[in-house]
């Protein structure tokens, strides 16, 4: 009767989850969006800095 109860202990899940584990992975997931809006951003001002400087030579 004791290997019953022994194989209902296996089977249960830890309860406990790091919460600091949790906030690690949430702020990589945001450091990585961050910088890719930021490389996007870059782009944007650069593509803008070049049709400003295009228009400025063509006069």
């Amino acid at each position: 009767m004791s290997d019953m109860f022994d194989d209902d202990l296996d089977d249960e899940v830890d309860p406990f989850i790091n919460p600091e584990e949790e906030l690690i992975n949430t702020d990589t997931l945001v450091d990585s969006t961050l910088d890719a809006r930021r490389r996007l951003e870059n782009m944007l001002e650069e593509k803008r800095l070049r049709d400003e400087l295009d228009d400025f030579v063509d006069y």
